[in-house]
């Protein structure tokens, strides 16, 4: 009996263990099985969706640098912000791309440096809805749209939440949708990737943005903590340094505009 037992528990903790790598990947074996690309699905030219997959500079660029190191890649389907946030926190992805940098996220995510390109972000108006902005205390008083899961920066993210009132949504659709309707009065945004978005979506006619810009931010490549590929690291630090000093990143940049720009519908 107590024989039969201890065949049991030792089956259901292989049971266990089974499960839980297979649903957070932390027993992945980089070099072997591969690595997962996700990101933001709005957010061209680094990365959008066609065809339930993800394209755009950042994908190609993490792509070209896994092959580099013998290891295979894959983008997947991205989503809405905060879902990707939390499948890279839980292992389920091992690569972000397109992310920003604060406190909250260094805790589950190892950061690439330097970052792959400045971004400037924005506040977007409905047409003719335009009011002065000579600073962030402008958007008091007046309710404001993101998507999310996004970070401004440390510095706006607190004064955000100590002065203004922001809804947030899962897609950037439904922030264009509700400004045209008037049920916000701005939305925060990368300037270039939702002004292409808007292009697509039939949104641009009703949509402008405000000078001088919100604030200009990062974007970075980083590994989840639970991934193994994160032992590529110096190799990553070490070539990003090298595609964004040596022009290598400007034209993967403008390779994407173009993808996006000569597209025929919105992905």
């Amino acid at each position: 009996m107590h024989d039969q037992r201890g065949k049991f528990f030792v089956l259901l903790t292989a049971l266990l263990t089974l499960i839980t790598n297979t649903g957070t990947g932390v027993a992945a074996n980089c070099d072997i099985d591969g690595a997962t690309i996700s990101g933001g699905t709005t957010y061209p030219p680094l990365s959008w969706q066609v065809d339930n997959q993800l394209i755009g500079t950042s994908i190609e660029l993490v792509t070209l640098l896994l092959s580099e190191v013998g290891v295979k890649a894959k983008a997947d389907a991205g989503g809405p912000w905060k879902r990707v946030l939390h499948r890279a926190k839980h292992g389920q992805v091992d690569i972000l791309v397109g992310v920003r940098r604060n406190k909250e996220r260094e805790k589950y995510l190892t950061y690439v440096t330097p970052a792959i390109t400045p971004s400037v972000q924005s506040v977007f108006v409905k047409r003719g809805n335009n009011f002065d902005f000579p600073g962030w205390e402008a958007l008091t008083g007046k309710i404001g749209g993101i998507t999310l899961g996004t970070s401004f920066g440390p510095e706006f993210d607190q004064f955000s939440a100590n002065n203004l009132s922001l809804h947030s949504v899962r897609t950037t659709e439904q922030n264009f949708k509700k400004l045209r309707l008037g049920r916000i009065d701005y939305m925060l945004g990368p300037l270039l990737p939702t002004l292409l978005y808007s292009d697509l979506s039939g949104d641009r006619p009703f949509l402008e943005f405000l000078e001088p810009p919100l604030i200009i931010l990062e974007e970075f490549i980083a590994f989840s903590n639970q991934s193994d590929c994160k032992k590529h690291l110096a190799h990553f630090n070490r070539r990003i340094s090298e595609v964004v000093d040596d022009g290598t990143m400007d034209v993967l940049l403008e390779k994407y505009f173009e993808i996006w720009h000569n597209a025929k519908t919105p992905p």
